[in-house]
């Protein structure tokens, strides 16, 4: 059909692409909340150096680090973590994860 458009296009998430532009200099992953176990959604090239996991390695896994969890990894303090996402509460926690090499 001439002058018609050719298929959709995608809205913009400058909400994320915002965060992705203002926190070059940090190492940080991104979750979606309204699924459960917040799965990944984005993690930086960043966090990917820190923790020696590949991105594609990383996507989908809980935002909680799970899969980064180890021997030492407090059990109480996890599960304040899961309570301050299950809450929408914003905290600060103090998290022992183990880099992909290390487990």
């Amino acid at each position: 059909m001439p002058g018609g458009k050719r298929g959709l296009v995608a809205p913009q998430n400058t909400f994320l692409e915002n965060i992705v532009r203002r926190s070059s200099e940090t190492s940080f992953l991104l979750g979606n909340a309204q699924i459960v176990d917040w799965p990944v959604v984005y993690s930086n090239d960043g966090f990917c150096k820190l923790s020696g996991y590949h991105r594609a390695e990383v996507m989908q896994k809980s935002s909680t680090c799970s899969f980064m969890h180890g021997d030492l990894t407090d059990k109480k303090t996890i599960e304040k973590v899961r309570q301050a996402f299950d809450n929408y509460e914003s905290n600060c926690f103090e998290v022992l994860l183990y880099k992909k090499a290390s487990k």
